[in-house]
């Protein structure tokens, strides 16, 4: 009897148009090894597509409409650099220690630069936007997550494995999981990391396509690709090269007669991107030391940290068919070993993250790029590791179709052909595979339901149109603020309450301007001491120096522990203080200088020590910098 391409007492005969498959390549007669060939036009949009829709619905919903403004410590740092550098048009990252530290000695300031290419790239759309400057970055993270997640993961996972679905079945994942994106979206936010980590997979994919090539002309693209990843988020830096390395490493091992010149195209693109972004690299080494000084206390046992991994979880449900895929796309790396070497940097960071996790020690110089932050590097790993669950779709997905097609043979019956008249259900078939993956990404999205509802809950929690550091009062009068305070007059303010946000909402400055600025001797004098204004000589002159002429008082917190500043308690006692404008819980006073001993001829005395920036509210800096707190910290 004749089987499937068989008759009887006769050859078997190959289908119509059908070639044979090469040796070399998988079952889908497509190498797992990238640069071969080019990926059929169906596999972005089907990563695309899903994964759009997911992470437009959890975002959405999480930012209700994009209305929402996020209550943590990052978001109005990012907010504040967007309109400053709108505002001032200058793109030195210097200016980030301008804006915070103006009333200090820039060289002794703790943020003396920092990387502001994104907040740059964002200050050239945002004015043209008609969007307040919150629902613009709402808006800015939605393209992020619809468009850029799903199509820099199907890049980076285009770099281990040409296969469709497995590239596919990687970008439909992407927006499902927790720990990456969706932690960095409500924690901090951590916006120009997780912006920065987006790059990656583009610019590995290049790096290696133009290696592999010798594409000599395509150098300058890839070498200015990598200063701009530096430029975004020097961390990240620590990320690209381990994988192109390893990348190499594996070619070498795999005796390739290029493998030495695609080494030698790598340094030279390396060596050009260290000459075009050494202006860069020189002002992010100033804040090294910072960095290297910052520890975060483990929050896992060393078990604990191990689950984690294993179910790409950090506080979140635990993902259990991440190892099952894990297994599962094992099988392809020990059958395709030329693929092996993407298992080294997945290593390295799963150890990374393992360690910060989990060790009650100092940062080590390891881990000090990252911030010695579990989250960061758990995004990491969670990043790196998405394109094995892709993998592991397809492992899954082409072993079902072999064993349908194994079935069907052992009955007997011919399958029927498809559109062109050619049988496709043969084993590991293209179409069967790609059926049959479209199966189990169903099924995981079934199962991944919960998942995503979480996601948009952990959004919900940060992000509040009217929360607990800013409310819906506060955020109203800071936006007013420009109907009465002049621009050239600073605002004090408690900067725990949430008036770090004053500038990007009304484009009127604060003294303190972000959470984490350290305060200097006279701002701190000012914030414990300024009922005694017209008592204490020493307060009116620091005030004087700060050019105050006005107080916003608001009842948020940036912590629950944090406290009203003394000398802001009870401000409507004051006689020295007018009431202008109250909007719930917010309230604007104004400082009638005129109302205290020499306060006029204090003011004017104290103007000529003070710098403008054109364009930009309040002082620049001071020609007579006061000298950091002892106390350390604002917040």
């Amino acid at each position: 009897m004749g089987g499937w391409g068989g008759r009887p007492g006769g050859a078997a005969r190959r289908p119509r148009g059908r070639r044979p498959r090469p040796a070399s390549t998988g079952g889908d007669g497509r190498s797992d090894d990238p640069g071969r060939r080019g990926l059929p036009w169906w596999t972005t949009l089907a990563g695309l597509v899903p994964a759009a829709l997911v992470a437009g619905h959890t975002w959405l919903k999480g930012t209700s409409g994009l209305r929402t403004v996020n209550q943590d410590w990052d978001i109005p740092w990012h907010a504040n650099m967007v309109r400053l550098i709108a505002d001032s048009r200058a793109w030195d990252p210097h200016v980030a220690g301008h804006f915070a530290y103006y009333d200090t000695a820039l060289a002794n300031a703790p943020v003396r630069s920092y990387p502001i290419a994104l907040h740059a790239e964002l200050a050239l759309v945002w004015p043209a936007s008609g969007l307040d400057i919150p629902t613009f970055i709402n808006a800015f993270v939605l393209v992020l997550v619809t468009l850029q997640l799903p199509l820099s993961t199907m890049a980076l996972a285009s770099v281990v494995t040409r296969r469709p679905v497995a590239v596919a079945a990687a970008g439909a994942i992407s927006p499902w999981l927790a720990v990456y994106p969706w932690d960095l979206l409500w924690r901090g936010p951590l916006i120009p990391f997780f912006a920065g980590m987006l790059a990656v997979g583009p610019f590995v994919a290049l790096a290696v396509v133009a290696a592999r090539h010798r594409q000599w002309g395509v150098l300058p693209a890839v070498a200015v690709a990598a200063v701009a990843l530096v430029a975004v988020h020097p961390s990240l830096a620590f990320v690209a090269a381990p994988l192109l390395v390893c990348w190499w490493a594996g070619r070498l091992l795999a005796r390739r007669d290029d493998a030495l010149r695609s080494g030698l195209y790598l340094l030279a693109a390396a060596v050009l991107a260290a000459a075009l972004g050494l202006p860069v690299v020189r002002e992010m080494v100033q804040e090294a030391g910072r960095v290297a000084t910052v520890s975060w206390a483990p929050d896992s046992s060393a078990l604990g940290a191990v689950r984690n991994l294993l179910f790409l979880t950090h506080g979140s449900r635990l993902v259990y068919v991440a190892p099952l895929l894990a297994v599962a796309a094992l099988v392809r790396f020990v059958t395709r070993p030329r693929t092996a070497w993407y298992l080294l940097p997945l290593a390295l960071y799963a150890g990374l993250a393992w360690y910060t996790m989990s060790s009650t020690s100092g940062p080590p110089w390891f881990t000090a790029p990252f911030y010695d932050d579990q989250w960061r590097l758990l995004a990491v790993f969670t990043m790196l590791a998405v394109p094995i669950l892709g993998i592991g779709v397809d492992v899954v997905a082409a072993g079902a179709s072999t064993a349908v097609t194994l079935l069907v043979l052992r009955r007997g019956r011919r399958p029927a052909p498809l559109g062109d008249g050619a049988s496709e259900w043969y084993a590991g078939g293209d179409r069967a595979t790609a059926a049959t993956g479209l199966v189990v990404l169903v099924a995981l999205a079934a199962v991944s339901l919960p998942d995503v509802a979480e996601n948009s809950a952990r959004l919900t929690w940060a992000n509040k149109t009217s929360g607990a550091t800013l409310s819906s009062h506060s955020a109203r009068l800071m936006s007013q603020l420009g109907r009465w305070v002049p621009a050239s007059e600073q605002v004090l303010a408690d900067p725990c309450q949430g008036s770090v946000w004053m500038y990007a909402l009304g484009d009127r400055m604060p003294v303190i301007r972000h959470f984490e600025v350290l305060p200097t001797q006279r701002q701190e004098l000012v914030l414990d001491h300024f009922r005694d204004m017209a008592t204490d000589p020493a307060v009116r002159s620091a005030a004087a120096e700060l050019d105050i002429g006005w107080v916003f008082v608001s009842g948020g917190k940036i912590r629950p522990w944090d406290h009203a500043r003394p000398g802001l308690t009870d401000p409507s006692s004051l006689p020295f203080l007018q009431l202008v404008a109250r909007d719930g819980d917010a309230s604007l006073y104004r400082l009638d200088w005129n109302r205290l001993p020499g306060g006029g001829s204090a003011l004017a005395a104290a103007a000529g020590r003070r710098v403008a920036e054109p364009g930009v509210p309040g002082p620049w800096s001071s020609r007579e910098p006061s000298a950091v707190a002892p106390k350390g910290h604002t917040c």
